[in-house]
Parts: C-alpha cells; structure tokens; sequence
C-alpha cells in the first residue's frame, strides 16, 4: 500500500458507531472510532496489535459512513488516509482516455484500501452500498508498520494477496471465455464467504449488472445472458438481481478452471 509495497445496506450500528454529520454531502458523515467493539478487526490490518498498542492506535483514526455511489476518495486526489472496510463494499476503479471504466476490484470487510504513488491516490474509490469504512492517517500507518512488527506483517500478507488477486484478474480478462468470466467472478465471491454449505450456496451482490460487466471485462447484455445460460443449465437459481444461488458449486468451479 505504501510507495515500497471485494445485505445491501450497511448498518452503522454494526461497528457501535455514533454518528455525526458534517457539512459536505460528498464526504458524507464521520463516526466515533470504537475499535474495541469492532467486528472485523480479526481480519483488519490491526489484528496483529496487542490492547496497548491498539489504545494508542484508534487515538488516530475514524470511521466513516459513505453512502452507496459516494466516493471514498478519488483517483490523483491527494493520499492522505488508508482505508479498512468496516461493513459494505467499494469499488476501484480506473476511467480510461475513451471515457470507459475498469473496475479493477472489489473491497470488502476487512479488506485495506488507498493504494497511491507519489503521494496520490492510483484510482476511483466508490461505495457500492452504503459502507462504513475505518479511515487511517497515512502517517500513523507508516509509524505503526516501523515500530510494530505485527502491523508491518500485516501489511506486508496484505499487499501479497492483493498482488495475488491481481494476477489472477489479469489473466481472468486476457484469456478466460465470459461462461468462465462469470463462473469465476461467482466462484471468487463463494470462496470469500467464511461458512460455505456443501451442496447449495447463497451468494449476495451488492453490485449491479453494469458493475460486474465493467469489471470482467463484457457488455451488460453478455453478463445477462450468460447468467441466464448457467441458470438453464440447472446451476444458478436467481431469485433476483441482488441474489444468487449456486446450485452446484463444484462443477461451477470446474467452469470457471476451464474444463467442459
């Protein structure tokens, strides 16, 4: 993250958070920062602090409510804070020369957000839903990861699997078909659920057609149809546009590997 180194709406009670309302509507609303009753730091870049580092690092930061379509921050905006995923979804995003848009992933609970350069954010950061997020000034962050080993390792398991998601994407846009495209994007979300059923999966989306389309690479006509496609083959129930069953996650999972 530093210069060297994915229910629709989302409750601000589920991180014990008072809310306080600012005056910029795009910025939206800041939240008191209760970290000991945080439900996702076993998964958050603080894991790793004891309670007295932990004190003294939730002196420095807060949490924040950003409603769905808002922006978290924006591409060569300034990086001035890092971001945990509290509860909700964001995306990143690129906008290219010709105006289209690549989403490049999808952040959530406890996932670390605000990859920049130079100073400066290297994309588009969106609430998907209305997400609450831990902001954390770039320059606690940079202390902690000095003075504590723990925050430097978690950091340093971050960006690996960030790196590793990213090739993986590479490859999924450069030479998987879209049945494999949707299978994988579907498989992916499966997989980051923490209790899978054996036979049957509920998977939720808190994004649209066009967020997954802008995402994989397709149109949002070919999302639709082969959606449509996995469902007349007996392997998807879509009870609705946020909503999917997967009726067989194993032989999904071999379509998104490639086999027939």
């Amino acid at each position: 993250m530093f210069d060297s180194l994915k229910v629709r709406d989302a409750a601000p009670s589920e991180c014990g958070a008072q809310i306080f309302c600012f005056d910029r509507p795009d910025r939206n609303i800041a939240l008191a920062s209760p970290c000991s009753s945080c439900g996702v730091r076993s998964k958050a870049v603080c894991a790793g602090l004891n309670d007295e580092e932990m004190e003294g690092f939730s002196r420095n930061i807060h949490t924040r409510l950003v409603k769905a379509g808002k922006s978290v921050y924006r591409e060569s905006e300034k990086a001035n804070y890092l971001y945990t995923v509290v509860s909700g979804e964001v995306r990143l995003a690129n906008l290219l020369g010709d105006g289209r848009r690549q989403l490049t992933a999808f952040k959530s609970a406890g996932d670390l957000l605000g990859e920049h350069r130079k100073g400066s954010y290297q994309s588009d950061a969106e609430a998907v839903c209305d997400t609450v997020v831990c902001q954390i000034p770039v320059n606690i962050m940079e202390k902690y990861s000095d003075d504590v080993p723990a925050m430097y390792a978690s950091i340093a398991t971050k960006t690996q699997e960030e790196l590793c998601e990213l090739r993986h994407h590479a490859v999924l846009l450069g030479r998987k078909t879209p049945m494999e495209k949707i299978a994988s994007f579907l498989v992916g979300r499966m997989d980051k659920l923490e209790r899978c059923a054996e036979k049957q999966v509920l998977i939720k989306l808190t994004m649209g057609r066009s967020d997954i389309a802008d995402f994989l690479g397709l149109t949002i006509e070919t999302v639709s149809r082969t959606i449509t496609k996995l469902k007349n083959k007996g392997l998807l129930f879509v009870p609705n546009s946020h909503c999917i069953v997967i009726r067989d996650p194993a032989h999904l999972r071999r379509i998104s590997e490639g086999e027939k």
